[in-house]
């Protein structure tokens, strides 16, 4: 979940801490984001069906 709201917070905040242009913090956003659903799919693949 915390890869998956910093990639939004990096991607919405208007004022981000770190000087970067809109397109590179888009395209960090999106690698962030894209991480957190492969964590989120092997976390679900994982886990035993009980």
């Amino acid at each position: 979940m915390v890869y998956l709201f910093l990639g939004l917070a990096v991607i919405f905040w208007k004022d981000f801490p770190i000087n970067m242009e809109f397109k590179y913090r888009v395209a960090f956003g999106v690698l962030l984001i894209v991480y957190a659903l492969f964590r989120f799919y092997r976390f679900f693949k994982e886990t035993p069906d009980e």
